[in-house]
């Protein structure tokens, strides 16, 4: 139990890492405005910018993490195009491009349980391995999405030592750190709804495939 709790320990940090900077943002904006008394013209439209920037980029990560790593992604319901609408400003907030390649409509390919949450825990581990930014695209084959591809690529990217021991199986916990998390994450959530990964890298690239056991 005690591991398990410091894993929960971890993987909370991480997160509420990522959203602090988004709500704090907001906060800084609103206090902004109140000082300003309602007469700040220019500057207190740049803070209404600020909040309403800030407020939707806490939100998307809501939405993405609630996906990723919460309840909500453990069944079948997402279909591609919804795990593309979560990925890309989770994405551009991180100012990684991305890109969608799917023969069929989207919309209407869902992956079997567990597999758009899956893809984003990944996304999410793929973004440590882009130090300066880049792009993750995901490739999806099959009309119910049988396998998929997120492949990334930019300057420096590579498949970090702590990424790659979180990712095997039975990873201790207490190696684990809150880059290295959302990595073992993902592949414990693979293996539980019975998804195969793959990681390759390359020259400033690195690929991950899922597939369907």
């Amino acid at each position: 139990m005690s591991e398990h709790m410091g894993l929960i320990d971890i993987l909370l940090s991480r997160l509420f890492h990522d959203l602090i900077s988004p709500v704090s943002a907001t906060v800084n904006g609103a206090e902004l405005i109140s000082d300003l008394g309602g007469g700040g013209g220019d500057l207190e439209q740049e803070a209404l910018a600020l909040i309403g920037t800030s407020a939707r980029q806490a939100s998307e990560r809501l939405s993405f993490f609630r996906v990723a790593f919460g309840g909500a992604g453990s069944t079948a319901d997402q279909s591609v195009a919804d795990g593309a609408a979560l990925a890309e400003p989770y994405l551009k907030a991180r100012k990684i491009a991305f890109e969608l390649e799917c023969a069929a409509d989207p919309k209407a390919v869902r992956p079997s349980v567990g597999g758009i949450k899956v893809a984003l825990g990944f996304v999410c581990t793929l973004c440590e391995c882009l130090p300066r930014g880049g792009s993750i695209a995901l490739s999806v084959t099959g009309e119910a999405g049988e396998e998929m591809v997120l492949k990334a690529t930019g300057d420096g990217a590579n498949l970090l030592p702590e990424v790659a021991s979180a990712l095997e199986e039975g990873a201790e916990s207490a190696d684990l750190t809150s880059r290295s998390v959302v990595a073992h994450i993902a592949a414990e959530n693979a293996r539980r709804f019975g998804i195969d990964f793959v990681v390759q890298e390359g020259l400033n690239a690195l690929d991950i495939r899922l597939r369907k056991q």
